[in-house]
C-alpha cells in the first residue's frame, strides 16, 4: 500500500517566501514608527507645547494681578484721611453715616485718590464703600455712602478724565470732579434684594472678615469676586477688595474694578490651537480640583460645546504633565483635553485661601493630536495597501507557472529575501520563461516594500530606518537613512550592504554627536549640511539577541522651537538680558570650578528716578528708560561679565578671571562714565540723566559664594541708596555687622509686632533712705533671635516708620505683664518707657483706661532720649497723666535731648540721671561735681532724682551721700521676668549709710579726681 505524502502547491511555495519579504519590510517600517515611539513622542510635544503655552499665559497674568493688587499706597492715605478727619470732628470711623458731612468730605478727597489709582494700575475701575453704622451682619435693605470710578479704555489717560465714567458718588462730588455719569450712576450704593446676595460679595466678604479674623493684616483679608453686575444694565466685572480698618475698627472697602472684557482681551484662544480650534478659561475650584467653576471663558469652542452652564470636570487626571481629559458635553462629539495652572492669589492661614483661581486651557481632542492621527492612519493605510498590493502581484504571477521546477524552486528558496531574486539562464524556454517571471515577481515585491517609504515621505516626517542582522552579516537600510544624517547622497534608495561597511558609514556620524542618553539607547546629532544652517537628527536603537533595529528621524524643527523656548525662558524680554533663573543657573556653574573666577566682583545696579518717570511720563517711558540703562550696561562690560536684569529696576553684574581689582574699578569707572554721559530723551524735548545707585562685594575678599556676595552687594546697594543715591559703594563687613538688620530684619519686625513676640523683665527702684523698692521699670525683651536689644528694635521700627506699633506695645504688653505680678505691693509704681515723639490714639487711651482703671495713679511715663520730643504728643500725654494722676518721669538727664529745656518744658516729677554720670562716680571729682550741680537744680524745683546704673556699693554710697532720692542697677537689683525684692544684704548696707550719714561726726571724703 502506498502511502500518501503531504503535498503542496506550487502558488503557495512561491508566495510564502514573497509575503515574508513583504511583511518583514512592512512590519519593520510600522513597527520603528508606532512602536519605537514616533506617535508616543508627537503626542507629548503637542502636550509640552499647550503646557507651555498655558504656563506662559498663566505667569503673564499673574504678574498683571500682582500689578493692579498693589494698593498699599491708597489703603494707607485713605485711613490716615479717615483718621484725621474723624480726630478732627470728634466722631469715630464707626459713625461714618451716608449723610454725615464728614463722610462727604471724606469721600472727597478720596475721589482724587481713585482717579490716580486708575492712571497708575491701568485698571476699569475703582471704588470706596462706607458701612456707616450698619448692621455688618445685614445684606439687604441698607443703604451706603462711597464712590465708583470707571475707566472703559484702561489704556489711554487723557489728562483732562474724559475717559472716566462715574457709576456711584454724590452730586456734589459729580460736579466737583467734572466727570460724566454713566447710565447706571446713583448717588449712593443700595444693596437690594433685586439683586443675588453673592452680587455684593466684593463688599461683604471682607469686611465681615475683619470683623471675624481682627488679627489678621488688611492684606490678608483680600478677595476677588466671581463676575457680577452693579446694575441690571451694566457690564460683568470682577474686583478685587480689601477692608479698610482704622485702629482695629473696619469701616468699608476699597477696591478694584476689571472688566469681563478686559479680561478676556488678555486671554487670546487663538494662541492654543490652530484653526481657532482652543479656549481660555478664567476659573475657581476648591483643593479637589475635580471641578472648576468657569468665571469667563475666551474663543468660541467653550461656548459651542458647553453653552452657559459654566463648570467643567475632569474625566481622567495627569495624561501628561498638568493636562487631564474632560467630562465629555453633549454637544462634543470626541475627548476633549486641558491644561490648568494655578494663581498665587491669597496667603496660608487666610479667610479665602481654599478659592484656587486658575486658568485652563482647553483644546478638542482632534486638533491637538491631529497630527499623530494622521501619521498613524498613513502608516495603517500604506500597510494594508502594500499587503493587498503584493499580495494581488503574487498572485497573478503565480497562476502562470504550471509545472513544478524543483531546481528553480531550491534556488528561489536559497535566495536573500532581503534582495531581489536573480536567476541563471537555463536556455529552455519555459523554464527561461519561468525565470523571468519569478525575477519579475522578485522586483514587483520589492518595489511595493517601497511604497511604504515614499508614503512616509509624503507625510513631511523625514524618517529612515535600518536592521543590521547579526547571524546573515548584511544591514538593510530604507531611503533618506544616511541623508537624515547629512552624509553623501550615494546611498538616496534604500539597500543592503554588509555589517562592516554599515557601521563604518554610521561611525562618521560620530564627530556630530551633540548630547548623549546611553541609557535609552538615544542620540541626538547635529548634523553639517550642505546647505550651511544647522540640522538636527535623532536616532533611536533597539537591541535584541540577533539584531539590531534602528529609527532615525530628523528633528530639526523641534529642536528650533525647544531652543526659541529656552531663550524665552533664559532672557529678559524686555531687554533681552538674562533673567533671574539664568544668571544664578549660570553662577552655580561657574562657582562650581573655583579656579577660573580668580578676582572677582559683585555689583548690584539699582536705576533712580524709575519711579518718577513712571508716575510723570508713564511705563513706555519707564521701560524706555530700563532698556536704555541695560544697553548701557552691555556696552561698558566685558566678556568675562554676567549681565542680568533681576527686576523691574534692578540688574546684577558678575565679573570674574581678573589678575586684580584695578581691571575690575576700570569697567565700574567706565560704567559711570557711560551712565553720567548718556541722556535720556523725554516728551516736550525734555532730556533725563540716566543715574543708577551702585554696590560691589568683592570675591574672594569678602566672600566665596554667591549667595553672600549678593547679599552683600543688595547691603552695600541699599546704604547707597539711602545716604548718597547714584554712586558706587564698596562693601565693608563693619557697616554690615551693625547695620545689617535694617536690611534683612523687615519681616521679623512684622512678626515681632503682629504677633506680640516680646516680654518684659522689671527692675526694682529703691528708696535711697530705707532700702524699700518704691517702684520697677518695664524693659523690654524681644522673644526674636534677630534682635539683640531694644535699642536695634526701635531702630529698625524708626527706619519703616512704626514706631507707633512699638509704643502701643510697650504701654499694653508692658502693664499687662505688671498686673499679672501678684507679689508686688499695691502702692508699688511702674515706670513705663515712653517714646517722646509718639503719642496713643484716642481710642488706644480709651481701651488702656478701661482694662487698667485700678492702676493708672501707679503709672510712671518715662520719656527716652532717643527720639526728639514732640510737644502735641508730650500735651496730650501730660494730659492724661493728669486725668490719670500719674507721673512724668524724664530718662537719661544730662544727655542727648533731655536737659534743663526739658525740664522747664515738662515739669517731670521725676528725673533719671544719666549711668555715663553714675559710672565711677565714687572716684571721680568732675562726676561728683556734676550730680551736684544737677542735684541742686532739681532740689531747688522738688524733682525727685533717680541714679541709674549703680553696679558697685562705693557708687551706691556716694550717691546717698549726695542726696539722690532713689538706686536703680545691677547692685541693687537685676531685671527679672518675675518682679523680686532687694537683696536683703544691700538694704542693710543702704540703712547702715544712712545712719552714718545721719551722725553728727559723719564725714563724707571724696577722693581726688
Amino acid at each position: 500500500m502506498k502511502q500518501n505524502k503531504k503535498t503542496h502547491s506550487m502558488m503557495r511555495k512561491m508566495m510564502i517566501p514573497m509575503l515574508f519579504v513583504l511583511l518583514l519590510q512592512a512590519l519593520l517600517f510600522v513597527g520603528t514608527i508606532i512602536f519605537g515611539g514616533t506617535v508616543d513622542q508627537l503626542n507629548r510635544n503637542a502636550f509640552d507645547i499647550l503646557n507651555e503655552r498655558v504656563i506662559n499665559r498663566k505667569n503673564y497674568i499673574e504678574n498683571e494681578m500682582h500689578r493692579w493688587t498693589s494698593i498699599s499706597g491708597t489703603v494707607q492715605k485713605i485711613n490716615s484721611q479717615a483718621e484725621e478727619l474723624v480726630a478732627r470732628s470728634g466722631i469715630t470711623v464707626a459713625e461714618l453715616s451716608a449723610n454725615s458731612p464728614v463722610t462727604a468730605e471724606l469721600l472727597d478727597l478720596v475721589s482724587q485718590d481713585l482717579i490716580d489709582l486708575l492712571e497708575k494700575q491701568s485698571i476699569t475701575g475703582s471704588f470706596v464703600v462706607l458701612n456707616g453704622q450698619d448692621d455688618p451682619k445685614q445684606t439687604f435693605d441698607v443703604v451706603k455712602a462711597g464712590v465708583y470710578l470707571r475707566d472703559m479704555n484702561p489704556i489711554s489717560n487723557p489728562e483732562d478724565n474724559s475717559d472716566l465714567l462715574i457709576e456711584r458718588a454724590s452730586s456734589v462730588i459729580t460736579k466737583k470732579l467734572g466727570i460724566p455719569m454713566d447710565t447706571g450712576w446713583s448717588p449712593q450704593f443700595h444693596f437690594t434684594e433685586d439683586f443675588p446676595a453673592e452680587s455684593y460679595d466684593y463688599y461683604y466678604k471682607p469686611f465681615r472678615a475683619a470683623f471675624e479674623y481682627p488679627e489678621i493684616s488688611y492684606s490678608d483679608l483680600c478677595y476677588w469676586s466671581r463676575p457680577f453686575q452693579l446694575s441690571t444694565d451694566d457690564i460683568s466685572i470682577i474686583t478685587y477688595s480689601v477692608p479698610l480698618i482704622s485702629n482695629g475698627v473696619p469701616y468699608g472697602v476699597f477696591g478694584i474694578e476689571l472688566s469681563v472684557d478686559y479680561l478676556k482681551s488678555m486671554l487670546p484662544y487663538d494662541e492654543i490651537a490652530s484653526d481657532k480650534a482652543g479656549s481660555y478659561l478664567l476659573t475657581v475650584t476648591d483643593a479637589d480640583a475635580m471641578e472648576f467653576e468657569n468665571l469667563l471663558s475666551s474663543g468660541p469652542v467653550f461656548r459651542q460645546l458647553y453653552g452657559d452652564e459654566g463648570n467643567l470636570r475632569i474625566q481622567k487626571r495627569n495624561i501628561y504633565g498638568d493636562s487631564f481629559l474632560l467630562q465629555p458635553s453633549a454637544r462634543a462629539s470626541g475627548d476633549l483635553y486641558g491644561c490648568v495652572q494655578y494663581f498665587k492669589l491669597y496667603n496660608s492661614n487666610t479667610p479665602f485661601e481654599d478659592d484656587r483661581w486658575g486658568i485652563i486651557g482647553m483644546v478638542k481632542g482632534d486638533k491637538l493630536l491631529g497630527f499623530s492621527a494622521k501619521v498613524e492612519m498613513i502608516v495603517v493605510v500604506s500597510l494594508a495597501v502594500s499587503l493587498v498590493a503584493g499580495l494581488l502581484i503574487v498572485l497573478v504571477i503565480s497562476r502562470i507557472v504550471t509545472k513544478p521546477i524543483t531546481q528553480l524552486a531550491r534556488k528561489v528558496k536559497n535566495s536573500n529575501p532581503n534582495l531581489p531574486v536573480k536567476l541563471d539562464k537555463t536556455r529552455i524556454a519555459e523554464i527561461d520563461q519561468l525565470a523571468k517571471a519569478v525575477e519579475s515577481l522578485s522586483d514587483s515585491v520589492a518595489e511595493s516594500a517601497s511604497k511604504l517609504s515614499k508614503i512616509i515621505e509624503m507625510t513631511s516626517t523625514a524618517i529612515g530606518a535600518f536592521e543590521l542582522n547579526k547571524k546573515e552579516g548584511n544591514t538593510f537600510y530604507t531611503e533618506h537613512l544616511f541623508e537624515i544624517f547629512g552624509l553623501q547622497d550615494d546611498y538616496s534608495t534604500h539597500g543592503m550592504m554588509d555589517n562592516e561597511a554599515f557601521l563604518k558609514k554610521l561611525e562618521q556620524t560620530r564627530r556630530f554627536l551633540d548630547e548623549a542618553n546611553e541609557r535609552d539607547r538615544v542620540w541626538l546629532y547635529q548634523v553639517s549640511r550642505q546647505q550651511g544652517s544647522p540640522s538636527w537628527a535623532r536616532l533611536r536603537v533597539v537591541v535584541e539577541s540577533d539584531r539590531i533595529i534602528g529609527v532615525a528621524e530628523d528633528v530639526t524643527q523641534q529642536i528650533i522651537e525647544k531652543k526659541k523656548i529656552e531663550y524665552e525662558r533664559d532672557y529678559d524680554l524686555l531687554t533681552n538680558l538674562l533673567n533671574r533663573r539664568a544668571f544664578y543657573t549660570l553662577l552655580v556653574e561657574l562657582f562650581s570650578q573655583p579656579e577660573q573666577l580668580k578676582i572677582g566682583a559683585m555689583m548690584m545696579f539699582d536705576l533712580d528716578n524709575l519711579k518718577h518717570i513712571n508716575d510723570t511720563y508713564g511705563h513706555d517711558y519707564g521701560d524706555q528708560y530700563i532698556r536704555c540703562a541695560a544697553a548701557i550696561l552691555r556696552k561698558n562690560t566685558p566678556a568675562n561679565a554676567v549681565v542680568s536684569r533681576m527686576s523691574g529696576d534692578e540688574f546684577y553684574i558678575f565679573l570674574y578671571g581678573c589678575e586684580e581689582k584695578e581691571q575690575i574699578l576700570d569697567t565700574v569707572e567706565q560704567i559711570k562714565q557711560g551712565l553720567a554721559e548718556t541722556i535720556f530723551p523725554l516728551p516736550g524735548d525734555a532730556t533725563f540723566r540716566v543715574r543708577a545707585s551702585a554696590g560691589i562685594a568683592w570675591y574672594p575678599d569678602d566672600a566665596d559664594s554667591y549667595e553672600q556676595l549678593i547679599r552683600y552687594a543688595d547691603f552695600a546697594m541699599y546704604t547707597v541708596k539711602h545716604t548718597v543715591k547714584g554712586q558706587v559703594m564698596q562693601f565693608s563687613i563693619e557697616e554690615y555687622q551693625r547695620d545689617s538688620y535694617l536690611l534683612h530684619n523687615k519681616e521679623e519686625l512684622n512678626k515681632l509686632i503682629d504677633e506680640r513676640l516680646i516680654e518684659y523683665h522689671f527692675q526694682p527702684i529703691v528708696d535711697a533712705s530705707t532700702g524699700e523698692v518704691f517702684a520697677y521699670e518695664a524693659l523690654m525683651r524681644s522673644k526674636v533671635d534677630a534682635f539683640k536689644s531694644p535699642l536695634e528694635i526701635l531702630t529698625l521700627a524708626r527706619s519703616q516708620s512704626k514706631l507707633y506699633e512699638i509704643e502701643r506695645l510697650t504701654w499694653f504688653c508692658s502693664m499687662e505683664a505688671f498686673v499679672a505680678q501678684k507679689q508686688i505691693l499695691p502702692d508699688v509704681r511702674i515706670f513705663i518707657n515712653s517714646i517722646a515723639n509718639q503719642n496713643l490714639s484716642r481710642q488706644d487711651f480709651a481701651e488702656f483706661e478701661q482694662l487698667y482703671r485700678p492702676h493708672l495713679n501707679r503709672i510712671v511715663v518715662e520719656l527716652t532720649e532717643e527720639e526728639k520730643p514732640n510737644s502735641a504728643f508730650s500735651s496730650q500725654k501730660q494730659e492724661c497723666i493728669r486725668l490719670w494722676q500719674a507721673s512724668l518721669a524724664l530718662d537719661d538727664f544730662g544727655t542727648g535731648y533731655n536737659g534743663e529745656a526739658m525740664l522747664l518744658c515738662l515739669t517731670p516729677q521725676f528725673v533719671k540721671i544719666d549711668m555715663s554720670i553714675v559710672r565711677n562716680v565714687d572716684t571721680d571729682r568732675n562726676r561728683q561735681k556734676i550730680l551736684q550741680n544737677l542735684l541742686s537744680y532739681t532740689k531747688e524745683r522738688r524733682i525727685k532724682v533717680i541714679a541709674e546704673g549703680v553696679e558697685n556699693r562705693g557708687e551706691m554710697e556716694t550717691l546717698i551721700h549726695t542726696g539722690v532720692d532713689y538706686l536703680q542697677g545691677y547692685y541693687v537689683g537685676m531685671p527679672q521676668k518675675t518682679a523680686s525684692l532687694v537683696n536683703p544684704e544691700v538694704v542693710a548696707q543702704i540703712q547702715a549709710i544712712n545712719r552714718k550719714k545721719k551722725s553728727p561726726t559723719a564725714h563724707r571724703s571724696y577722693p581726688k579726681s
